[in-house]
């Protein structure tokens, strides 16, 4: 009785330390997300009312695509990292 409580404990904590690990990821996604349509409303408002050169615009696009790759890069990581955290730990419950 004591170890099948023991490992209810530290099941329950293993999964909220993925609940945890998720959410982390999930903010630098939002802020990423946040970041890029910044890029495009300023380079596009900017090239509007002729702050921005086309040349500059362009920068900015790739670079909101950059900022992109390097806000969703981890959030897939954290994703599958977890998710076969979590079948491992169904796996095992099993036996």
């Amino acid at each position: 009785m004591v170890s099948s409580k023991k490992e209810n404990i530290l099941i329950n904590l293993e999964i909220e330390r993925s609940k945890i690990n998720r959410e982390k990821s999930r903010l630098v996604l939002d802020k990423a997300l946040m970041l890029y349509f910044s890029f495009l409303i300023l380079g596009i408002l900017g090239f509007i009312n002729g702050y921005v050169t086309p040349k500059i615009l362009n920068l900015m696009i790739l670079m909101s695509f950059g900022v992109l790759v390097v806000g969703i890069t981890p959030y897939f990581i954290t994703m599958r990292k977890e998710e076969k955290n979590l079948d491992n730990l169904i796996r095992n419950a099993r036996r």
